[in-house]
Parts: structure tokens; C-alpha cells; sequence
């Protein structure tokens, strides 16, 4: 057995994909995945529960009880901001509306901010980084960092939006990770296996705690496209 030390830098690609509300992915009608790279920043920040402390003193002033429980793990909140608005992935992560055009089938064009379904969706978020300081491999498969987050929702419109002199971005906030998913080793391939470097899905299932994973790929991320892509099942 070997270890591989890691050094990621940047990011090249991050793949959305609807789920349902157990965290399933949706696949065939009304199933949507997108890759973009219309992105500048993905921040994650885990949050926890307070600990909860105990301090008794004796008649004398003395500690005689003393007692502190470990912090617990709750989710990780992402903040991701866009050079470029996909209509198709503000909806997906926010939970807006997609403005439509009057073309005989209609085309997206931009998004709404609709009160009643704004942070309602589920999703994953597959994000791929560069590496340095790793070779290729015999079969020259560059290496990449890949990080998933396999179900995240409540995303909301981040604010402030200015429009000025200046580029315009787009950012969703506060998108939290949940427990209880149900990605397994997922619907895509993203590794390569260790016999033949086959293209694979994840080698071993997510679990329903597990909030996320980064690990080593030689798998090249998928190319960006505008708007949703059918989930085959």
C-alpha cells in the first residue's frame, strides 16, 4: 500500500447534477447535469455544534467537576461565485425560474427569482482541481484533485448584484451539505481503474455520513457545455 500527497491548486471544471429529495440522482425526463467552468471561487466552510461545558466548583472555590464535549460536525455551507450565468445552473442551485424565449420549443435566456421555489432543489457538486508536482502516469493520463460534495441544497441568490462600469457576478450562497444521501459510487466515471485504467465510477460507495470526498484521478474532468445534460440511467 502505498500514499498519495496531494497538492491542488485552481480549479478546471465543477459538474452540478440534480437529485431528488433522498439525495437520489435523477436520471432520464426531468434529470439534469452541467458542466461548467464559468467559475471563480467554490468556498467551503464546515460548520459545528457548540460543545457543551461543565464546571462545578466545591464550597472552597476549587474545580472538582470538570467536563467538555467533543464539537459535532454539522455541514459544510459552499459560496460559489460565476464569471458566466448559465440560466440553466443559477436554477438548478437556487432553486429560480429559467426566463423562456417564444421560439416553437423555447429557448432558456436568463433566470427568474421566484419566491416559492427559491432554495428548494437538491444537488451534488463534482469539482475537479490541477495538481502539482505529479507526473503522468505510464498510460500519460495527466493527474487531476477531485472533490465531491454528494448532496448539497438550500443554495440561495447571493447578494449584493451590481450592475456597473465592470464585470457583473453571479453568486449562490449558504448551499448546505446533508447527510443521508444516496450517491453511492455515483453515475459517472471520474477515476480509472488500478487493473486495465479503465474508465470508472467511484471505487469505493459513499456513505450516508460522509459530507464529501477529494481524492487522486487520471481521469480528464468532462467538458463544459451550457445548460442541462440528460442523466442516462
Amino acid at each position: 500500500m502505498t500514499t498519495e500527497c496531494l497538492k491542488p491548486v485552481g480549479g478546471t471544471r465543477a459538474r452540478v447534477t440534480k437529485l431528488d429529495a433522498c439525495g437520489n440522482v435523477l436520471t432520464g425526463v426531468g434529470s439534469c447535469s452541467i458542466v461548467t467552468e464559468g467559475f471563480i471561487t467554490i468556498e467551503r466552510t464546515a460548520e459545528y455544534a457548540d460543545p457543551d461545558q461543565f464546571i462545578v466548583k466545591n464550597a472552597g472555590g476549587k474545580v472538582c467537576l470538570k467536563h467538555r464535549t467533543a464539537p459535532q460536525f454539522l455541514w459544510y455551507l459552499f459560496n460559489i461565485t460565476f464569471c458566466e450565468v448559465d440560466p440553466d445552473l443559477y436554477a438548478l442551485l437556487t432553486g429560480s425560474t429559467v426566463s423562456l424565449d417564444d421560439a416553437l420549443t423555447p429557448n432558456h435566456i436568463g433566470f427568474r427569482t421566484d419566491e416559492l421555489t427559491l432554495a428548494t432543489t437538491n444537488y451534488a457538486i463534482e469539482l475537479w482541481t490541477l495538481l502539482v508536482g505529479e507526473e503522468c502516469d505510464t498510460s500519460d493520463s495527466v493527474p487531476y484533485g477531485y472533490y465531491l460534495a454528494p448532496f448539497v441544497g438550500e443554495g440561495t441568490v447571493g447578494t449584493p448584484l451590481t450592475f456597473e462600469n465592470g464585470p457583473v457576478t453571479f453568486t449562490v450562497n449558504n448551499a448546505r451539505t446533508k447527510g443521508g444521501g444516496n450517491w453511492g459510487v455515483g453515475p459517472f466515471d471520474v477515476v480509472r481503474t488500478a487493473v486495465g485504467a479503465l474508465p470508472a465510477p467511484l471505487a469505493t460507495p459513499m456513505l450516508s455520513t460522509e459530507h464529501d470526498n477529494f481524492q487522486l484521478t487520471t481521469l480528464a474532468p468532462p467538458t463544459a457545455a451550457c445548460g442541462c445534460v440528460v442523466v442516462t440511467p
